[in-house]
């Protein structure tokens, strides 16, 4: 027992040298440095952890950042083109790093939406949409599915992408811009036959259709929505422009009636759209009962006139400046990376992104705390879009922020600040 004495304090002496290694900071570093977050994927800052601040710390020092006015400190401000500036707001205490573009639509800059890929389902990155459509600057657009899907109504140079039961409200904006709303939509989409008979489509590029309704698909749902099987169908074929409605705040486009048929395979698209109902239904023989080659005028609107572009989101942040968010429990609600767009009583638009999941850089914000970072900016009415690592913002093809997940996330939609008139837009 004497002789295995020593042989255990060596044991111990090596055992504690190993330990030291693991806790002593690595050579070549001070204290501080190796206390700090490692670099995320690509050098893109802080990887994700606590700061030790409990949620009630950061919630104190974000209410206070809300009201005293020293506690905002613009970092970056450059001027990117005519109408449209760019700023780097940080707040230490909390801490927040908030990017803003602000956009004056009566200059020459035009605001846009656009999908990842011409039809559905589709994702890339912010940057890569950017890059393809000519934009100055984009952030990441609507909520979408991880196979590429959109969750609300969008809309894109005249044409109606996609219509959605989901709750939630929309961006949308006349197309000489020189009105911008926020708010909760009045979505219809409508059919006019050669009688003059006027008829709801109670879906577009949005599932089968369900008992007592009709269901549109055009070429853009592409193969997340396609139409549908055992069904009674008709493609039609457009046949004029997209134009105003003539009653009524909505977008018309004539159509010519081609093939119709009940059939357990789909009818194809081939370029037009085809309306879809359930068989034995009232739907399926109004659908049947167009004749071939007569006209059908389809019109869809969001109930805001001359509409063209539109996004979604949720929930809607502020109506007349004052916070709507209401009660809510869920991890939407919670401190999380933001994206949001709002609009100033001047009617500029501002496209924010509130950095998050970063300790010692951007802790990210509540809803509630969004709401109030939007008012605060000067917006009177915002919505919230995707947040969390698909918060994106770039300019001039680069992402200015720190997205949470180390890189850019691919995305199904984003909003757009085009340097001119949108070159695709109908008129």
């Amino acid at each position: 027992m004497k002789r295995a004495r020593p042989l255990f304090l060596l044991a111990l002496a090596v055992l504690l040298a190993l330990l030291g290694s693991v806790v002593t900071p690595q050579a070549g570093r001070s204290a501080a440095d190796a206390a700090a977050p490692p670099a995320g994927p690509a050098g893109r800052g802080p990887a994700q952890g606590g700061s030790g601040r409990s949620e009630r710390s950061i919630a104190r020092a974000a209410r206070h950042a809300l009201t005293t006015p020293g506690a905002w400190k613009t970092i970056t401000s450059k001027r990117l083109a005519p109408g449209l500036t760019f700023k780097v707001i940080q707040v230490k205490q909390v801490p927040w790093r908030i990017f803003v573009l602000t956009a004056d639509l009566r200059t020459r800059i035009t605001l846009d939406t656009a999908l990842a890929g011409d039809r559905l389902p589709a994702k890339r990155h912010t940057s890569a949409i950017a890059k393809r459509e000519g934009a100055i600057a984009a952030v990441n657009g609507d909520f979408g599915s991880s196979y590429g899907g959109l969750a609300h109504a969008f809309a894109m140079d005249g044409h109606l992408i996609h219509s959605s039961t989901q709750t939630g409200a929309e961006l949308a904006w006349s197309s000489d811009e020189t009105q911008v709303h926020v708010a909760v939509p009045h979505q219809l989409v409508t059919a006019t036959d050669a009688s003059g008979l006027t008829w709801p489509i109670e879906r577009w590029n949005d599932g089968p259709p369900g008992v007592g309704e009709v269901a549109g698909f055009t070429p853009a749902g592409g193969s997340l929505e396609p139409t549908p099987a055992a069904s009674c169908s008709v493609r039609l074929t457009p046949s004029g422009p997209i134009a105003p409605a003539a009653s009524g705040p909505g977008l018309s486009q004539t159509f010519v009636v081609g093939e119709s048929a009940c059939s357990q395979a789909p009818l194809e698209r081939s370029g037009g759209i085809v309306l879809s109902a359930q068989p034995l239904s009232d739907e399926a023989a109004r659908l049947l009962s167009l004749a071939t080659g007569s006209n059908v005028v389809i019109t869809w609107s969001l109930g805001w006139p001359n509409v063209y572009d539109a996004i979604g989101g949720y929930p809607l942040l502020l109506d007349e400046r004052k916070d709507v968010v209401g009660e809510c429990a869920t991890s939407l609600c919670g401190r999380n990376p933001r994206t949001a767009v709002g609009v100033t009583a001047t009617g500029k638009v501002l496209l924010v992104v509130v950095d998050g999941r970063q300790a010692r850089w951007s802790v990210g914000a509540t809803l509630h705390e969004l709401a109030g970072i939007m008012r605060r900016l000067g917006a009177v009415d915002a919505l919230n879009l995707d947040g969390g690592g698909s918060s994106t913002m770039v300019v001039r093809g680069k992402v200015v922020n720190r997205p949470s997940d180390g890189n850019e996330r691919s995305i199904a939609s984003a909003l757009l600040i085009l340097p001119g008139p949108d070159p695709d837009q109908p008129g």
